[in-house]
């Protein structure tokens, strides 16, 4: 009974959580401190690339990195204008500015520090990435838990719904349903045929990875295929999630060397030295940004609703946020947030990808003002966001569209009307 309550929920309640959320949106609407008033387009009508991450530097000027590999590091001012490009030789996956204006770049297990110009200065192989190619045995018995991995909640779930229907059927023949229960017997066979075939295609894989023989006899995953997934998991474990620096050291989060969870890796301004200071975090769909200022780490751990706060030695000074639907006293959607940032004065800058929302905290999390909701295709991804030197405007990127969305105070823009901004195309197009 309390299954077919949970659906019943799950159909009807919704409406009720929708028009909480709504009315919250509108409340924080009219609240917020800036307003959508131009959308950035950072691509070169002639080499189109897809913006992976941005940040700004201290002109106020976007840093974006581009491309999927070899990519691309692009400097735009607000008129669309791409002031100065370079080439990188890897797909550029995150990207910061260091206190001293140079520019830092992550991808692929690769670090890189060019000054503000484009000139290479330093370059190295991330520190988890030595480490990953050492790291056979622990690679290997990942790969093949991974592949022996079966999926008993399917399963249940399918015998579950089985059974409810049955009962409900049952109960048809002796009583009139309640319109709820009717509507749960119209959804369960569609829900029951969708995880038969899920549960199909996950046998199909299995098979075909040389997990059973043509009898069914388990005999576990073949060379080849634990090959091939462990050459899987070194290009998603290579990523680098976020970098950025103070005076004296470079931090990366990265994925963990085994496991899904992530690290954070401090090193000197050469890359050298490196040693993990944070561990197992806990990040959705590649996503953990980490931020360093003047008040230490900042971790938008996403998957736990919080924003953490280290010192530079990785020790945790304090946290806040919980999951909240309405986004009213924590952060909203299944993980959030997803990037921080940090105003000149300190104050921290919350992302998420879901509603689209930009909150203010001071460094030990009270918060100080609701930016306002940016329009972008919701999703679980990176959000990447920035602050201009004199805070009065606020980016934050839409991975989907492959743009930056810009806003500005209220007390500067109340007549602005929103505008497209084609960066580094012809204007009069």
């Amino acid at each position: 009974m309390r299954l077919i309550q949970f659906v019943a929920f799950s159909v009807f309640g919704i409406s009720g959580l929708l028009a909480t959320a709504a009315d919250r949106i509108k409340e924080i609407a009219e609240i917020s401190t800036h307003r959508q008033v131009g959308i950035l387009e950072i691509a070169d009508k002639d080499n189109p690339l897809a913006i992976n991450a941005f940040c700004m530097n201290a002109d106020g000027h976007v840093v974006a990195a581009c491309g999927a590999g070899p990519g691309e590091i692009r400097i735009v001012n607000d008129q669309g204008e791409i002031t100065k490009s370079w080439a990188v030789e890897v797909k550029p996956e995150a990207v910061n500015v260091a206190t001293d204006g140079t520019i830092l770049v992550g991808g692929e297990g690769k670090l890189m520090r060019f000054s503000a110009t484009g000139e290479r200065l330093h370059a190295s192989d991330s520190p988890h990435a030595t480490k990953l190619r050492s790291s056979t045995a622990e690679l290997r018995k990942e790969a093949v838990a991974n592949l022996t991995r079966k999926a008993p909640s399917l399963e249940d779930r399918v015998a579950s719904y089985e059974q409810m229907l049955t009962q409900l059927e049952a109960r048809a023949k002796e009583s009139e349903l309640s319109d709820a229960e009717k509507r749960v017997v119209e959804m369960l066979p569609k829900m029951i045929e969708r995880y038969q075939t899920q549960l199909a295609e996950q046998a199909k894989a299995r098979q075909e990875a040389g997990e059973e023989t043509e009898e069914g006899a388990e005999t576990g995953p073949s060379e080849a295929a634990i090959a091939e997934q462990i050459e899987r998991l070194i290009q998603s474990k290579m990523r680098i999630s976020s970098i950025s620096s103070d005076a004296s050291h470079v931090y990366v989060a990265t994925r963990g060397l085994t496991g899904y969870g992530y690290d954070v890796w401090r090193m000197d301004p050469k890359f050298a030295d490196g040693k993990v200071i944070v561990s197992e975090l806990r990040g959705c769909c590649g996503q953990m940004d980490v931020q360093c200022c003047e008040n230490g780490l900042f971790v938008a751990e996403n998957s736990r609703h919080r924003v953490v706060r280290y010192n530079t030695g990785g020790e945790e000074i304090t946290t806040w946020g919980k999951r909240d639907r309405t986004g009213e006293d924590g952060f909203t959607g299944c993980c959030n947030p997803m990037n921080v940032t940090f105003h000149s004065n300190g104050d921290v800058y919350t992302a998420e990808s879901g509603s689209g929302r930009i909150t203010r905290f001071d460094a030990n999390g009270k918060l100080v003002s609701y930016v306002g909701d940016v329009e972008l295709v919701p999703g679980c991804k990176n959000v990447s966001i920035a602050v201009s030197p004199d805070g009065s405007k606020v980016y934050m990127l839409d991975l989907t569209r492959n743009h930056i969305v810009m806003m500005q105070e209220r007390v500067e823009a109340q007549e602005a009307e929103p505008k497209t901004v084609a960066l580094g195309a012809d204007q009069d197009e």
